[in-house]
């Protein structure tokens, strides 16, 4: 049997599912380890929602795809775009099925918006802005999912800042916007898989990574046997319960429905502890890599006049204010704030910058950039040694140990035609259990090179952060029950695709998981032969209007990832 359905759980761990399966808190995921096959999926560097959901659906890398974090550079600019299938590269797995004739259905996958014709159903993830035309194929399908799910929503709409700041009770509210948008996901699931006899089903979760970032330390000190308060218990049991929530509908239907097809649940990424964040923008400026501009103080009050507008007034109320401000007038002033991230940089006089918040670094170079500082490889080279010596000097606070796991230039991580569009580097810090700040105007907030979770969200504020380590298991007729150990985030397209007795292609960079294969891999011709044009992937192109942009941002926001 050639049929496939996956699901993902954004953020799934084993670090939860094997605690949840030794108390028998989780019996059909323990069928699906004992039947099936399993492996430690290793995400991408960093381990990043956007660059790993993308990498894991072309079977290749950020090199190929574009997309390294949350935000890439726009070309030849210090604008900062948001990740979506329009500003990357490569062909999905589901568009190379539609081409051999597949019949798939597609839901709640990060980075897929605007949905691309397929032969079936497609419904975009986080990245959309809102339920448009654009975000479902075909585009008439929305009414119909409306109608069955009136609830549905894109994505998980809440402000965190809000409630800690207006409810008395922002945890236990929190938590139960979070379990209806759960509720949601599965209801969304089901109704789906009911539709057709899908050849590939790929539908998200993204709700076990919500419940993580905010409840991770809690959920990690009961699993590791520490005593723990009452409202600790009640955090670490929000986590455990969506998982509990996933294993019921594995029984009650998922199981059913793929008796004769192939299963496979994935995630994204793995989670471990955030112990805080730390300004790396302050140290390549102490080490003289980077300046800081001088910025007024009606400038910022204006810019933080701007954001608070950006995120609680309506969209067409917005508008008019921006008008009123003179703000909309030029598309270039309005940008200073759209690239708030960066705009206390002095370019002219930075050679290397820190951008997001998973420790991507970026060189100024001229010839590319604007207003490129650092001339040829051999420049390159010494400033990014430059950095590495001054960022060994930073110590972990917590042990006084080294706080640098590892540096990586991008030559070793990365290959492919975009190779000009990745971070020169990528830091670990603490094996990931840091984060940078993000935003020059927070590096320039405080004196302190460390800072705690963000003061904002209090009792909401973020306590895990991802890890490279993921999950991976799958059961089914094609499949055989061994133990992987540990498997690539971009082996999983062609392994999907030999499941689906579709042939490789050849810019793929993972690998057939052939030990897990009944039948080993399949390969039936040449690849683009069988999916002709598909297989190309859709040219790049700006998707987002600034309304749409801001409407990303501040869900981004919200979530905590700004």
């Amino acid at each position: 049997m050639s049929k496939v359905c996956i699901i993902g759980l954004d953020g799934g761990t084993f670090t939860v599912i094997d605690f949840l399966v030794s108390q028998g808190r989780l019996p059909n995921f323990t069928k699906l380890i004992e039947q099936g096959s399993r492996a430690t999926l290793l995400s991408t560097i960093p381990p990043v929602t956007w660059p790993a959901w993308a990498s894991f659906y072309t079977g290749t890398n950020p090199g190929k795809t574009g997309a390294a974090d949350i935000f890439k550079f726009r070309p030849g600019t210090y604008q900062l775009e948001p990740m979506n299938a329009g500003n990357l590269q490569g062909a999905p797995i589901w568009s190379l099925a539609s081409s051999a004739g597949k019949r798939v259905c597609i839901y709640n996958v990060p980075v897929t918006y605007p949905a691309v014709p397929v032969n079936g159903i497609m419904i975009s993830g986080l990245d959309a802005p809102e339920f448009n035309q654009r975000a479902v194929y075909p585009s008439d399908f929305g009414n119909s999912l409306l109608k069955a799910v009136p609830e549905f929503q894109i994505s998980f709409e809440n402000d965190a800042k809000y409630l800690v700041n207006n409810r008395p009770d922002p945890v236990m509210e929190w938590i139960g916007q979070l379990e209806q948008y759960l509720k949601m996901e599965i209801k969304v699931i089901n109704y789906l898989m009911t539709l057709e006899d899908w050849d590939l089903f790929v539908a998200v979760i993204r709700s076990t990574d919500i419940f993580q970032h905010t409840h991770w330390r809690a959920a990690e000190m009961v699993v590791s046997g520490e005593e723990v308060s009452a409202e600790d218990n009640m955090r670490a049991g929000a986590v455990f319960a969506c998982y509990e929530a996933v294993d019921r509908q594995l029984g009650d239907s998922w199981l059913r429905w793929c008796e004769d097809r192939n299963l496979v649940f994935m995630s994204d990424h793995g989670f471990g502890r955030l112990d805080g964040y730390v300004s790396v923008n302050r140290v390549l400026a102490d080490a003289g890599l980077l300046k800081f501009r001088p910025v007024s103080r009606n400038r910022r009050s204006q810019t933080y006049l701007v954001k608070k507008l950006q995120s609680h007034l309506p969209r067409a109320t917005r508008q008019k204010v921006k008008h009123y401000l003179g703000l909309a007038k030029s598309r270039e002033r309005w940008h200073t704030y759209a690239d708030s991230l960066v705009a206390d940089i002095d370019w002219s006089c930075t050679r290397l910058c820190s951008i997001g918040g998973f420790g991507c670094l970026f060189i100024n170079l001229k010839g590319r950039d604007p207003l490129g500082t650092v001339s040829g490889e051999a420049e390159r080279q010494r400033v990014l040694a430059e950095a590495e010596a001054a960022l060994s000097e930073l110590k972990d606070p917590r042990n006084g140990k080294p706080l640098i796991s590892r540096f990586y230039r991008k030559e070793e991580i990365y290959s492919g035609p975009l190779m000009t569009e990745m971070p020169d580097m990528v830091i670990n810090m603490s094996d990931w259990s840091y984060c940078p700040v993000i935003g020059t105007a927070n590096d320039l907030a405080e004196e302190s090179i460390f800072r705690p979770p963000t003061k904002e969200w209090k009792q909401l504020a973020h306590t895990g952060a991802h890890r490279r380590e993921g999950i991976l298991l799958a059961r089914g007729p094609g499949i055989k029950n061994v133990n992987l150990g540990q498997a690539q985030m971009v082996d999983v397209a062609p392994t999907i695709m030999s499941l689906l007795e579709l042939p490789p292609l050849d810019e793929w960079d993972g690998r057939v998981l052939e030990e897990t294969l009944v039948g080993g891999a399949i390969s039936t011709g040449p690849g683009r032969e069988v999916y002709g044009g598909a297989a190309a992937g859709a040219p790049r192109h700006q998707v987002y209007s600034e309304e749409e942009e801001e409407e990303i941002r501040k869900r981004l926001e919200n979530l905590g990832y700004l």
